[in-house]
């Protein structure tokens, strides 16, 4: 019997997607994601995005999984919209630095 064991790449995480709107006065959709790598997350971002006319883009950002109560255990490629400013202050301070 053979066991294989597969590790998550080390680009394997969690990203925080913020929409941007034309009227920078107005907070755009925020959403938290899982992907296997930047180029995931950000093609998942394009999409929540849209082409609205409203919308100029998003802001995406790489974040560390919170511990407890604002943990996500999003399966790879799902995302989830974030409406509490409590949550999305705790995502935000989860940046990971470049």
């Amino acid at each position: 019997m053979t066991v294989t064991i597969t590790f998550p790449t080390a680009a394997d995480g969690y990203w925080t997607i913020q929409v941007v709107n034309r009227d920078r006065g107005q907070i755009g959709r925020r959403y938290v994601c899982h992907a296997h790598d930047d180029a995931e997350a950000q093609a998942i971002a394009g999409q929540l995005a849209g082409s609205a006319i409203g919308i100029v883009g998003y802001d995406y950002h790489r974040i560390d999984n919170p511990h407890g109560r604002y943990a996500r255990t999003l399966a790879m490629g799902q995302w989830e919209i974030i409406d509490s400013p409590d949550t999305w202050a705790v995502l935000q301070s989860a940046r990971r630095s470049a």
